[in-house]
């Protein structure tokens, strides 16, 4: 009698142990929510929080152009497109919407967890002469709500002259090759170089991409410009000077 009590208590442990695994299964519901996720191409896959883009160097007739910026998802698939947007953090941005730019569905294709958000810029005539800044973060949708706080926020920067690229400052930076940034140091290397796109690979353990630059490729390309340097003071009556009023120069 003793062993078939112990029996029953048993039967009935696993019993509720079972019913409870049940409910907390029915109890999860799936929140689809969504983040920026632009990453560098190292080992730590570091997170790029801004970009950059110049009309000046698109032809005249577009006056439009989109930016993509990648976003990941949290939850499971599904199997239709999910609509992103983005929305305005207006402080720190300098951008108007409806003028300088506006926001467009971004899609999050079926079956798949990684998407694109998009942000439609305008070549305005107040932007010949400045940069524009639009500080942005996720917008809810039908489809998502935001997700990753630290992921919720990214910026766009836009003119109708050279911009400053993203890469520049920073321990993995251009400024280690071409030192600091100037508008006029800039546009004397895209003429040298004919590129205006620097990709840094950001470890030499991590193979190179398309149309990624390694540390050797870069030392040859500030070589290349330390050269061109020369020549152009040697054949003009003023050194290369930039809108500062300071002297060119690249780094030894």
């Amino acid at each position: 009698m003793k062993k078939l009590n112990i029996y029953f208590v048993l039967i009935a442990l696993i019993t509720i142990g079972f019913c409870s695994c049940n409910k907390s299964i029915e109890a999860y519901v799936d929140s689809p929510q969504v983040y920026f996720f632009e990453r560098a191409t190292d080992l730590n896959k570091t997170r790029i929080t801004n970009k950059s883009y110049s009309f000046l160097l698109v032809p005249p007739a577009i006056v439009k152009d989109t930016v993509k910026i990648k976003v990941k998802t949290m939850g499971f698939p599904k199997d239709y497109d999910r609509v992103v947007r983005g929305k305005i953090i207006q402080e720190g941005s300098t951008a108007i919407e409806g003028s300088n730019f506006d926001f467009i569905n971004g899609i999050v294709k079926a079956g798949q967890v990684e998407g694109f958000l998009y942000v439609l810029v305008y070549r305005t005539a107040d932007i010949k002469t400045k940069t524009v800044q639009l500080n942005l973060s996720i917008a809810e949708t039908a489809d998502f709500k935001p997700g990753v706080i630290e992921d919720n926020f990214f910026t766009v920067l836009w003119s109708d002259n050279l911009v400053k690229p993203g890469n520049w400052d920073g321990g993995l930076g251009l400024v280690n090759f071409f030192g600091a940034y100037s508008t006029a140091k800039y546009r004397f290397i895209i003429d040298i170089l004919g590129v205006t796109d620097f990709v840094l690979q950001a470890s030499a353990r991590v193979p190179l991409a398309p149309g990624e630059y390694s540390f050797a490729m870069m030392t040859d390309l500030k070589n290349r410009m330390k050269e061109a340097l020369v020549i152009y003071n040697n054949t003009h009556t003023t050194p290369l000077t930039d809108e500062n009023g300071l002297l060119v120069s690249f780094p030894n």
